[in-house]
């Protein structure tokens, strides 16, 4: 009887380990761009997707934006909140909005600007 020699598996060179990193990274920087675009031109249908959108933009903003150099460069950088109004139907209800361009045209020139 002869006995089989037994093919050990052998490792895979560095060249093909290297290459396979270089694919599957290549590929996630891919995906993450493709997911970032699409983050970026959504239209939202829906109050929570547009929610999200406004949260990934700030965090992009701030990720990809140089750190202001003192507190006073920080308050400068704070958005003006958004002005609302409200304004009352003919029934005599009033409606909250965050635009003017939503308040409907009849009612616009009563709108009145919501303050703090």
């Amino acid at each position: 009887m002869t006995k089989k020699k037994r093919k050990t598996p052998s490792k895979p060179s560095i060249g093909r380990r290297l290459g396979g990193f270089l694919f599957w990274t290549a590929l996630f920087l891919l995906l993450l761009g493709a997911a970032d675009q699409a983050l970026l031109r959504l239209t939202p249908k829906n109050s929570l997707l547009a929610e999200l959108q406004d949260c990934y933009l700030d965090l992009r903003r701030r990720l990809l934006t140089r750190p202001p150099d003192s507190i006073e460069g920080l308050l400068e950088q704070t958005p003006s909140p958004k002005k609302s109004y409200f304004y009352a139907d003919r029934q005599g209800e009033l409606h909250f909005v965050e635009s003017l361009q939503e308040v409907p045209l009849p009612y616009r020139n009563d709108a009145q600007p919501l303050t703090d």
